[in-house]
Order: structure tokens, then sequence, then C-alpha cells
């Protein structure tokens, strides 16, 4: 296995435990804490909104790999294709966790943040 190999499934297990929290269950999510718990609400909310950013930036990451790979492999390369795949299902998963971060937040007194 060479670096980039290694560096790649690192990344992806990053992202893994990072993407595993807010992957499909939008709805139960939303009202873990409660209606009038807002301490725990403004702490998943913050939690959200750092998780989306981890993997925007993990996204970025997988896109900028696969244009550098573009150039010296191919636009048709697998391995072009794979970063482009995993870049759009992190950039997927950092949407979500945004939305559930906005979520807590609108539920949120304009104080409590």
């Amino acid at each position: 296995m060479n670096n980039r190999q290694g560096f790649g499934i690192g990344l992806l297990l990053a992202g893994v435990l990072l993407a595993g929290v807010p992957a499909g269950g939008a709805e139960t999510q939303a009202t873990a804490c409660g209606e009038s718990n807002f301490e725990c609400m403004r702490d998943l909310m913050f939690h959200y909104r750092s998780q989306a950013i981890d993997l925007k930036l993990i996204a970025e990451r997988y896109a900028r790999e696969a244009d550098v790979e573009a150039k010296v492999l191919g636009v048709d390369s697998p391995e072009v294709s794979k970063d482009r795949e995993m870049s759009k299902k992190f950039w997927a998963q950092s949407l979500e966790a945004d939305q559930l971060a906005r979520d807590y937040q609108y539920q949120l007194p304009h104080s409590a943040y």
C-alpha cells in the first residue's frame, strides 16, 4: 500500500466516523432533546455545525484530489470517478448535518446561542 492509498483510507475512515451520526435519522435527531432543553439543543446545534464543516472539508479534499488525478490519469479514470463519488457523498452528508444544525437553531430562543 502506498502513501496515497493509506491517506485515502485514513480520510475515508475519518469521514465514516464523522458522518455516522447524521446519516439517515434527520426526523428523530431533531427532537432528541425534548421541547424545552435549550442547553441540549444548543450543544447539538454546535455539534452538527462543526460536523458539517468537517465533512465539507473532506468533500473538498476529495474533489481536489479528483482534479489532480484527472490531469495525470485522465478524466475517465476509475480513481477520478471514485474520488468524485466520495466527494459527492461527503458533500451530501455535510448538507444533512448543516440542516440538522439549522433545525436545532430554529428551535432555540434568540438568547440561547
